[in-house]
């Protein structure tokens, strides 16, 4: 182990890189808060109708860019209290900041843990209560129903058509099941079209002759993806990060939680704050 003075520069060092780790959280949670071709709250609505557990994924995605800005934000805070027990020799400090540490150390291990075990249900039940959320559309407009309108916003935004991508006449069309579908005269709403836009969709006057639908025909130049892989591929373009950013703050935890122990363990009483 490494000698008071030893434990007392590695762990600020530690805590230097905890600084950096913690812009990590924070910078990406404000840029999906301010991503406008993201959720946005057009889109917000739509997604607000599709339950999750105790809550809707709309309620959800917006809170997970929220968390992010609060846990980075509490990391710098963490790590400049480390640095101040570090450097100030505060037992007191360092004692608080270990137990702040290791706490938050378990509770991200058993977070990964239970990812780990139910991804495959929690995207599969996702999915699934998309699809449901999905029925409520009536409108294939941006002025007449909030709900349809969220939904055309996220045809729009992610490039994106039904949940699953639109492949085949009614068991591969998602639409079909949907309230709107009945007095449709076409297989997929505008918004499945690319070049369609939010002014030119109001002003009707948007087109595009390379995407047909006509009802009762298999729709041709609309968009290929599905809207779950839409906003899969989406939440993978963040998750990388941080995910990176999350197994570096464990492995730094670590780190942390053991050079401030011994430097708690080593510092004189004539110390103690």
């Amino acid at each position: 182990m490494c000698n008071p003075k030893c434990s007392k520069y590695v762990l600020i060092v530690v805590n230097i890189i905890f600084i950096l780790l913690g812009l990590g959280l924070l910078i990406p949670g404000i840029l999906v808060v301010v991503n406008d071709d993201g959720i946005n709250d057009n889109i917000l609505p739509a997604l607000q109708q599709v339950d999750f557990g105790v809550s809707n994924f709309g309620d959800l995605a917006k809170g997970l860019s929220i968390t992010l800005i609060v846990m980075g934000s509490f990391v710098l805070v963490l790590s400049m209290m480390g640095a101040c027990g570090a450097c100030c020799e505060s037992k007191l400090l360092l004692v608080v900041y270990i137990i702040v540490v290791g706490i938050l150390f378990l509770g991200k291990l058993v977070i990964v843990i239970l990812w780990i075990v139910f991804k495959a249900d929690v995207e599969s039940k996702l999915r699934e209560e998309l699809k449901l959320g999905l029925k409520k559309f009536t409108n294939d407009d941006l002025t007449t129903h909030e709900v349809s309108t969220g939904w055309n916003y996220l045809n729009m935004n992610f490039e994106c058509c039904g949940i699953d991508a639109v492949t085949a006449l009614s068991t591969g069309n998602d639409y079909t099941t949907t309230a709107w579908y009945g007095a449709a005269t076409t297989e997929v709403p505008l918004s499945c079209c690319p070049g369609v836009t939010s002014s030119s969709y109001v002003a009707g006057s948007a087109s595009s002759v390379a995407c047909t639908s006509n009802k009762g025909t298999l729709p041709v130049g609309h968009y290929s993806k599905g809207c779950y892989d839409a906003l899969k591929d989406f939440a993978n373009t963040y998750s990388i990060a941080f995910i990176c950013v999350g197994v570096f703050i464990l492995l730094v935890e670590i780190a942390a939680i053991i050079f401030a122990c011994s430097l708690c363990k080593n510092i004189g009483k004539d110390h103690v704050v």
